[in-house]
């Protein structure tokens, strides 16, 4: 009997400690969409409507991809590096090809970018990290198109990897040529400028540029997010420009 109550005991006091340690973090949505498709503005409109439900529970990044290009309509936003990221997710869920519209959620699972019903099973459930790190932007600075932004971790791990991106609040676009001829598109939380590094210390500065057709009228948006490896996304924060 005091055997099966010491057993109880610490079996309740382990799970305690998990469920002290494993805190609550942002959602992170990585959709990767393209003027040039017909599939992708319903998923550019669900984007929308999700950061708008969800506010800051949930970060909205949008990254148009170049794939499309060919078809008759070169996409304002769309870059090969953005293209490369894909193809690295899909190599990490061991897909033979990639696709628009895709909702990558945290770095740890993908969805249809335009399935409601899928994505907001995720978004519904509590995402909540065991031991995670605590990522700060402390200073942000622009100077012509040149961003500084300054950080803070509150550990090193150089397994762990820092992303920081520049986002843009919308863009209405008239296109002309595609699948989407004729139509005026929004698309909002546009990813402009992207960089990645290892956490090779607590704190540090990195430089972002962005690009020429970027004005002063934007309304921009810093967002950093570390990764960690074989789980994900595990902190993100964002602050504005």
């Amino acid at each position: 009997m005091i055997r099966t109550s010491l057993i109880l005991i610490l079996f309740f006091t382990l799970l305690l400690q998990t469920t002290v340690n494993a805190q609550k973090r942002p959602t992170v949505i990585e959709l990767f969409t393209s003027q040039g498709c017909s599939s992708c503005p319903p998923a550019d409109q669900l984007l929308e409507q999700i950061k708008k439900e969800f506010g800051n529970d949930v970060i909205t990044l949008s990254y148009h991809v170049d794939y499309w290009d060919y078809i008759g309509w070169k996409d304002p936003f769309a870059t090969r590096r953005f293209t490369q990221k894909q193809y690295t997710y899909a190599e990490k869920f061991r897909s033979r090809s990639v696709y628009t519209p895709q909702a990558v959620i945290n770095g740890r699972t993908h969805h249809t970018g335009s399935d409601k019903a899928a994505i907001y099973r995720v978004l519904n459930a509590e995402n909540k990290i065991t031991n995670p790190i605590d990522l700060t932007i402390t200073k942000t600075q622009k100077e012509g198109k040149t961003i500084a932004v300054t950080y803070a971790l509150s550990e090193i791990n150089t397994a762990n990897e820092l992303t920081f991106v520049i986002a843009i609040d919308e863009k209405i676009t008239a296109v002309k040529r595609g699948e989407n001829r004729n139509k005026t598109l929004k698309n909002t939380h546009i990813v402009v400028a992207e960089q990645t590094i290892s956490t090779q210390t607590t704190n540090g500065q990195l430089l972002l540029q962005l690009p020429d057709w970027i004005q002063n009228s934007d309304q921009l948006s810093v967002i950093a997010y570390a990764t960690k490896a074989n789980v994900g996304i595990i902190d993100a924060v964002t602050k504005r420009l």
